[in-house]
């Protein structure tokens, strides 16, 4: 059996080998462990270049290998790049004695061998290389003797210290032995669970309770939120509109999580309005760009945090520009807003810029003439929530202004956006109609479709026909394409979505974050079966019958579903690294159980499948936790005919802040 974790207070990797003999007879058995060392940077085009500068060492009466560099690719003081010291002492170390080890791969793998056959298993003992002339690896090897019907365990850890090989050694001692890392795994669970108890869902789907109750909220932590790198995509950067998207799920258990995140991005802007569009967190820097939508991430999130939470001293902490002074986390939403007011076309619209969200659509915009319809809705969705914290704060000019552009907006988005059956994505810089019956290619757009619907920006018969246009072109088998039909020439006025294979991520695929969205707008729109699909389709247990298609885990979500044009229409890509896992989660608990943080209360409104017989909802919500039974005697999709409190009856939907460390009841019945 063998158990891999990584330790919750160190930066330590812990796996624990047990061995079982169910044989007669007494095996003798040598374990090997294997590490390449990377040291900083991943193991790409760069690798030949830095494993130059890694030094390797033994040190048998500890048990274990040490690896330092003396090159890291950050500058020194003085601006130098390449003339510093990798500030880390990494180790691999072992529970048992040492029979031999191994430090370069070279004499490890064998001359014309892989890692599927290394000479090292076919000698007695390894080399014992050590030093700073090989390809540095970390090879560990015990012997285990085990007599007939006993198990044994071996513990591997593999860490980096943050000084010298003292503090390695103190890693060392705290993690690598049977008991001390039966204590880290308790560690590690009782961690976690801060993260994952604090809200918890039961309904007869067992594929949402699995994903919305411990692997949605794990995957956008543990990969998006912190480590920030997986298989398809190693980053360690942060995204401006990335992770600010990804803190909403620390919003029920640990909101503090999701303030340090608004915090800590405002510090990423310019006090212009604009922001990066990423940084590195060692190194710092990033671009500048002129993305239309990442600035206005940060209101979005801010209104997410204040509805949950009613934390409304966050808008006074302070956070310095990347160019500027500090000021109040207001005054930073409120300069990034004013920048998209500076940025609209003549005709009203916001200008493209580099790109909205989807940045495929690379060159669209680059002129400042092209336009997005979508960041209208976006825009619009923000004004809508922003002018009333500004009334609060006494800010009414901004309010007020605030107001007229929102209805500006709406005005111009419906009279130019509007293409018969549904909306136009963008137009370009050469006034080309993007996203229209028009096009061959690409003639409906995912996007601007939902968030009309979501953003209330759209006219109510509108809202029907583009949804049903949706339906008809975009939801598929596997989820809600991004677009259709896809491209299958290279748009040079259009940008790089036009050069994925057709089928592939943005170009006609199913992007798994905007079609989480698409949840969202059926619900919305009234529609809960058609939104029971749409998250069916791109919920990944669901997809496990038809592995052979799918490909990916169907544990956490893709990043994209290859669509109809793809010759593996249905395969997943890009799964753990994507900001589609946090949205999920919110589109279930927030649109399809329906249960919505409001400024006053918590809303109830479900948006089932009507031959579910009910749900249970427990979670927090500022300060006390709510037990939330539904029953559907009825069996309707949406509408909720009674609900009592602590065994009071109330009246309406919204349940009472209650703020009062205790438990409360919650007994709701829907129907007509």
């Amino acid at each position: 059996v063998l158990t891999l974790f990584v330790a919750a207070d160190a930066p330590v990797e812990i796996v624990q080998l047990t061995l079982t003999n169910h044989s007669d007879e007494t095996r003798h058995l040598d374990v090997t462990s294997y590490a390449e060392w990377g040291l900083g940077f991943a193991p790409d085009e760069h690798r030949e270049f830095h494993k130059l500068f890694i030094e390797t060492s033994a040190d048998e009466a500890a048990q274990a290998v040490f690896a330092t560099k003396c090159l890291w690719g950050f500058p020194d003081d003085k601006g130098r790049h390449n003339n510093i010291n990798w500030p880390y002492t990494a180790f691999m170390a072992a529970s048992e004695p040492l029979k031999s080890y191994d430090c370069d791969k070279e004499s490890f793998i064998g001359m014309y061998r892989n890692d599927d056959c290394p000479r090292a298993m076919a000698e007695p003992e390894l080399s014992r290389r050590t030093g700073r002339f090989g390809d540095a690896i970390a090879a560990l090897q015990v012997a285990v003797t085990l007599p007939p019907g006993e198990s044994r365990t071996v513990v591997f850890t593999l860490g980096a210290a943050e000084n010298d090989r003292e503090d390695a050694h103190e890693l060392i001692a705290r993690f690598t032995s049977v008991a001390k890392s039966e204590q880290a795994l308790k560690a590690v669970h009782t961690f976690w669970s801060r993260f994952i108890d604090a809200e918890y869902v039961e309904t007869p789907d067992d594929a949402l309770n699995f994903m919305t109750n411990i692997w949605l909220k794990y995957q956008a932590i543990s990969c998006r939120l912190w480590g920030k790198s997986a298989l398809y995509q190693v980053s360690a950067g942060y995204g401006f509109r990335d992770q600010l998207q990804d803190s909403q799920i620390f919003l029920v258990g640990e909101p503090e999580f999701a303030r340090e995140q608004l915090l800590l991005h405002a510090e990423h802007q310019f006090i212009e309005g604009d922001v990066l569009h990423w940084w590195f967190s060692i190194r710092g820097g990033g671009p500048r760009t002129n993305c239309s939508d990442d600035l206005l991430w940060l209101p979005f999130i801010l209104d997410a945090y204040l509805k949950e939470t009613a934390d409304y001293g966050i808008l006074d902490e302070e956070a310095p520009y990347l160019n500027g002074p500090a000021e109040s986390i207001y005054d930073h939403c409120k300069r990034a807003i004013e920048r998209s007011f500076s940025r609209f076309s003549p005709r009203g619209i916001p200008l493209m810029g580099d790109h909205d969200w989807n940045d495929g659509l690379s060159a669209v915009g680059t002129l400042l003439k092209g336009e997005s319809f979508w960041v209208a809705e976006f825009l619009y969705m923000i004004l809508e929530n922003f002018a009333p914290i500004a009334r609060r704060r006494g800010d009414d000019a901004f309010a007020n202004r605030c107001d007229i552009v929102h209805d500006s907006l709406k005005e111009a988005f419906n009279k130019y956006g509007w293409d018969g059956d549904w909306y136009l994505m963008a137009t370009t810089d050469d006034g080309l109609l993007l996203g229209s019956h028009e096009n061959d290619e690409g003639k409906i757009f995912l996007m601007p479709n939902i968030w009309a619907v979501m953003s209330g920006i759209t006219k109510e018969d509108r809202a029907e026909t583009a949804m049903a246009s949706v339906t008809e072109y975009l939801l598929k088998d596997y989820g809600t394409l991004l677009n259709y039909p896809a491209f299958t020439e290279p748009r040079p006025d259009i940008g790089y979505v036009t050069r994925y294979a057709p089928g592939l991520r943005e170009n006609g695929g199913v992007y798994t974050h905007a079609a989480t969205w698409s949840v969202w707008a059926y619900a919305q729109m009234g529609q809960p079966e058609n939104a029971y699909k749409a998250y069916s389709r791109i919920c990944p247990p669901n997809r496990s019958d038809d592995i052979d298609t799918y490909w990916a885990e169907p544990y956490v979500t893709p990043g994209n579903i290859d669509g109809p044009l793809s010759e593996y229409y249905g395969r997943g890509g890009w799964t753990w690294y994507t900001g589609s896992a946090q949205w999920l989660h919110r589109v279930a608990t927030h649109w399809i159980l329906g249960i919505r943080p409001q400024e006053n209360g918590l809303l109830i409104d479900p948006a089932i499948p009507a031959e579910w017989s009910g749900f249970k909802v427990k979670r927090t919500f500022r300060g006390a936790v709510y037990e939330i039974d539904v029953d559907n005697p009825q069996g309707v999709n949406h509408g909720v005919r009674s609900i009592t409190v602590d065994g009071v009856a109330q009246d309406g939907y919204l349940l009472p802040v209650f703020a009062d460390g205790k438990t409360h009841t919650i007994k709701v019945v829907m129907g007509t």
